[in-house]
């Protein structure tokens, strides 16, 4: 792994935002148990790094993260946006009860959110676009990760496959 060679804008924007999201974190109630949260946190880094590693990585070359190509420390700590941000889409599904047709307007305003924050993460050049990838790709692939999200809890809590859209 590399050393930043220069500390910039979007390293300390990085930086920031991940103190205000996990500092959210831990202020939000946990009603789950530590197991559920860690393995929706887990799901959150880890869908996080695949899709990043496939669309970032030389097969298409669709966008950087951080200062370029190469992999440094900084890039590293972009990941730690990701899990406090699947615990809140979590958290907030269950907080507010969402059933039936309103979830697909839950995931689709979790994706437009999800979009916007990479929109305002790229303006920092915390990602840099190439290829032809804009943020319209993004919002699809967060239709399908967030999707995923609340199926995959489903699946790890007794709420169950066949409960999922009751």
């Amino acid at each position: 792994m590399i050393v930043e060679k220069a500390f910039d804008l979007n390293d300390w924007v990085v930086l920031f935002s991940i103190c205000i999201i996990w500092i959210g974190f831990f202020f939000l109630p946990k009603p789950f148990s530590r197991q559920t949260i860690v393995l929706v946190m887990l799901y959150g880094v880890t869908v996080a790094s695949v899709f990043d590693n496939s669309f970032g990585a030389k097969a298409f070359d669709f966008y950087d993260i951080m200062d370029g190509p190469v992999y440094d420390l900084m890039d590293f700590f972009v990941y730690f946006l990701y899990p406090p941000f699947a615990y809140a889409f979590i958290y907030f599904h269950r907080k507010l009860n969402i059933r039936s047709y309103k979830l697909v307007l839950y995931i689709l305003i979790w994706s437009m959110l999800s979009a916007a924050v990479e929109f305002i993460l790229s303006k920092a050049n915390v990602f840099t676009y190439k290829n032809g990838y804009s943020i319209y790709y993004s919002f699809c692939i967060y239709l399908t990760i967030q999707t995923g999200l609340y199926y995959f809890f489903k699946s790890i809590t007794n709420d169950g496959w066949y409960k999922s859209w009751v």
